[in-house]
Order: C-alpha cells, then sequence, then structure tokens
C-alpha cells in the first residue's frame, strides 16, 4: 500500500506540474494581450515589442500603470510557473545516462532562466534600458540553451519524434537572432519576437502534455 501510494504521489505531482507549466505559458499570452488594450494611446501590434508594455511613460507621455502592472504581473507568473516544467522534463529522458545528463543541463538553463525573466520585467526600459536589455538578452540566450540542448536530447531519443527536435533547433537559432540582430531591425523586431514567444509557448505546452500522457494513463 505504501509503494502504490508513493507511487501515485509522484505521477499525481508530475501531473500537477504539467498543468502548472501550461497555465503558466498561456497565462503570459492571455495577461500581456489584456495589457496591450490598457496601453496608453493604443498599442501598436506590428511596431511596439512586448517591452513597451512594461515601460512606466507610453510613447504619448501619459503614465503607463495598468499596462506595466500586467506585464509584470504576466512575467512574473511565468517565471514561477514554468520551473515545475524543467523539473518534470528529464523523466521523458531516463533511457540512456548521457541524455539523461543532457537533459538535467538543459533544465538547469531554464530553471537559471527564470530570475532574468522577472527582472526584465521589473526593469523598465525607459528608465534603466541598459539594465533592461542585458536581463532580456540573458533570458533569452539561456531559454535558447535550454531548448537547443533539449532539441538534441531529443534527436538523441528514439521515443521521441525527430521533427520536434528539429522545430526546436529552428527556434533557438531565431531565439539567438532575435537579441544580436532582429532588435534593431524595426519593421519586423516585433513580428520576430512574437514568433520566438510564442514557439516558447507552444513547445512548452506541448512538452508539458506529452509528459502528462506518459503519467495520466497510470494515475487513472
Amino acid at each position: 500500500m505504501a509503494s502504490f501510494s508513493n507511487r501515485d504521489k509522484i505521477k499525481f505531482l508530475k501531473g500537477i506540474f504539467c498543468i502548472l507549466a501550461v497555465i503558466g505559458a498561456i497565462q503570459f499570452i492571455i495577461i500581456t494581450i489584456i495589457a496591450m488594450f490598457f496601453y496608453p494611446g493604443g498599442y501598436l501590434v506590428f511596431e511596439y515589442t512586448f517591452s513597451y508594455l512594461g515601460t512606466t511613460v507610453a510613447e504619448n507621455g501619459a503614465i503607463n500603470s495598468i499596462s506595466r502592472l500586467l506585464f509584470v504581473l504576466a512575467c512574473t507568473l511565468a517565471a514561477i510557473l514554468l520551473n515545475p516544467f524543467w523539473v518534470v522534463m528529464p523523466t521523458l529522458f531516463l533511457q540512456k545516462k548521457s541524455i539523461k545528463y543532457l537533459s538535467l543541463l538543459g533544465s538547469f538553463c531554464g530553471i537559471v532562466s527564470s530570475p532574468f525573466l522577472y527582472l526584465l520585467a521589473i526593469i523598465p526600459g525607459d528608465i534603466d534600458f541598459v539594465g533592461h536589455i542585458i536581463a532580456t538578452n540573458i533570458f533569452f540566450l539561456l531559454f535558447a540553451a535550454a531548448i537547443i540542448i533539449y532539441s538534441i536530447a531529443i534527436l538523441l531519443n528514439t521515443e521521441y519524434e525527430n521533427v520536434y527536435g528539429w522545430v526546436g533547433m529552428a527556434f533557438s537559432i531565431l531565439i539567438i537572432l532575435y537579441p544580436l540582430v532582429f532588435r534593431n531591425i524595426y519593421p519586423i523586431r516585433s513580428l520576430m519576437q512574437r514568433i520566438v514567444v510564442y514557439g516558447f509557448v507552444l513547445w512548452i505546452v506541448y512538452q508539458s502534455t506529452r509528459v502528462w500522457k506518459s503519467v495520466s494513463p497510470k494515475i487513472n
């Protein structure tokens, strides 16, 4: 009875962690979209990046209190709720020690990236531009490293479809290129940032549902 109870608790916790990860990813999209409606003077989707939502003063000179509050909330929740995702992900890569250690390294990069997601939100770009950019770049690069490492693990894992490894690689390249190249190309920087961020969300949601499927039949 005790053995069954312990197994059941582990499976249940994995399921809860997956749900938290999905909530953390999806809430970011929902809350930031709501924040756009409260941006003073109107939020130009194809011109402004997400960072505009976190500034203290909008482009029209008005105080940007509500939009900033929502942006900080979205980033803070994501930074907290995505950590359980990085905790459970290595459980999909237990076939070989080399792949297991690779997945642990990926999760380490993911967890370390979380504080910088919080920092880039609470450091407004119009007050401390350098600090905001540093936090943003570190977050993107660490998150990219996590996805690259996991993409390699996926390609080495015979139980995983290789397509998801290649997709992860493609998004990782975009993640790395965004702060280094696309940030200063104004006509497309907003579009590229959304592709990268929404790619994050889709990748996290898919991987979380995969972990969920691996444990849910046993829970029931």
